[in-house]
């Protein structure tokens, strides 16, 4: 087994033969991670505003709007992406539509895997478990994707990644082994080398983004390890009656 890290997605190759982790953590995925944990019927990601609200208003009964762009709701929507918003909702029996750039251009770029999954500090241990009994279950590596910022490297998910990828080694029994790429051994490094994540999170673009609108009490939530065992899915051909938190892509 291989296990990397795609620092943007333009780094992502021949992904038909891995489980895919999609880090977006500032905030698109650790927001899914909440907003999944809260029951919706069907949640839809899609690449832009536009594609949403053009979806909602062919629907007879109106889907709840979430999502951001510049870090706000966009107009007309009725939720941001800070996960505080989402604490308090139960959204069972709702479809959910979500917009943010960064995290579904990410999606859609490695959408033809066979199995894409949303990751966070927040689901960490749920979701490196899943992706580890996924690959060992289907002979598959494993590559964790960085959304990135503006499809640029972001410091944020890197730092993230790292912490994903320590916990996908720990769960390799010795006697299996794996290898690490490049890509995942910069990720570790990364990790390794900053002590103190709540400064790596506000001190990165993303991070100083979102204490410029006022939300910066997200940062210390988000850094909130394997606090849900949510984890988000994109639905594929190859069903899974075992997994409940599928979303799928607007297209």
């Amino acid at each position: 087994m291989n296990i990397d890290v795609a620092f943007t997605p333009f780094e992502v190759q021949a992904v038909s033969k891995k489980v895919c982790i999609i880090v977006d953590v500032l905030r698109a995925t650790s927001t899914l991670t909440v907003v999944m944990s809260k029951n919706p019927a069907e949640l839809l990601l899609s690449p832009t505003v536009q594609k949403a609200l053009a979806y909602a208003s062919r629907q007879s009964i109106h889907p709840i709007l979430c999502g951001e762009r510049g870090g706000l709701p966009p107009q007309e929507f009725d939720y941001g992406i800070s996960p505080r918003e989402y604490l308090g909702q139960d959204f069972s029996g709702k479809t959910l539509v979500f917009t943010s750039g960064n995290s579904a251009r990410a999606v859609m770029d490695v959408a033809i895997a066979p199995h894409v999954l949303l990751g966070s500090f927040l689901n960490a241990e749920t979701v490196t478990q899943k992706a580890y009994d996924l690959a060992l279950r289907d002979h598959l590596d494993i590559l964790v994707v960085c959304a990135g910022t503006e499809e640029k490297f972001g410091l944020d998910d890197a730092y993230c990644s790292g912490y994903l990828i320590s916990l996908l080694a720990g769960k390799i029994p010795g006697f299996e082994g794996f290898s690490l790429g490049d890509g995942g051994q910069a990720a570790l490094g990364i990790y390794g080398y900053y002590h103190d994540p709540t400064k790596v999170l506000k001190e990165c673009s993303s991070g100083r983004k979102i204490i410029e609108i006022g939300q910066e009490e997200d940062i210390d939530f988000l850094l909130s390890k394997s606090h849900f065992s949510t984890v988000p899915i994109l639905l594929n051909k190859d069903f899974d009656e075992t997994v409940e938190s599928y979303f799928t892509l607007l297209t």
